[in-house]
């Protein structure tokens, strides 16, 4: 494998592990925030209108930022009936193969996110609350962790191929 293909494999790794790692820690914030809510309705009787969308805002982050990193430890969900009792090599090439349809679903989300987004900062698209937060920070970290899954997805093809040619990028 040339040189630059490696160091992009590498480097989309690390920051698939970062954002994970980032992603990660979303799910205190969550779990904070709700209590936060839980003590000042019941203990303090004040009722807070942000909390619950602030913490379906957190839920959503943390599924589109553990995107890349699921991909990058192979962690998602697959049929394993045949695919298991595959050599290394021969689970390389199913996997080199079906990378193509997820890059293309991938590609496909992008379109729709990019244009959602462009949607949401014209026309100050907010949710319909007594909060009424803006839907652009979401939308654009949405568009950012999905060109980040299509990264690694690339990043997966080229290390499939690699180990489809006997070579191992670490």
């Amino acid at each position: 494998m040339p040189a630059a293909i490696e160091r992009f494999v590498r480097m989309m790794d690390r920051i698939s592990d970062w954002v994970g790692l980032f992603a990660m820690y979303l799910i205190y914030v969550m779990i904070a925030v709700l209590i936060f809510d839980v003590v000042t309705d019941k203990f303090l009787g004040m009722t807070q209108n942000w909390v619950i969308e602030f913490a379906q805002f957190t839920l959503a982050a943390f599924y589109f930022m553990g995107g890349p990193k699921t991909l990058k430890d192979n962690d998602h969900v697959r049929m394993d009936l045949i695919y298991a009792n595959l050599t290394e090599r021969g689970k390389a090439r199913v996997d080199a193969v079906t990378i193509f349809c997820l890059i293309f679903y991938l590609g496909v989300l992008l379109w729709g996110s990019v244009s959602s987004l462009v949607y949401s900062w014209e026309t100050d698209q907010r949710l319909p609350s007594l909060w009424a937060p803006s839907l652009v920070p979401i939308k654009v970290l949405m568009v950012v962790c999905i060109v980040l899954m299509l990264l690694q997805s690339v990043a997966l093809f080229f290390r499939h191929l690699a180990t489809i040619r006997g070579v191992e990028i670490a």
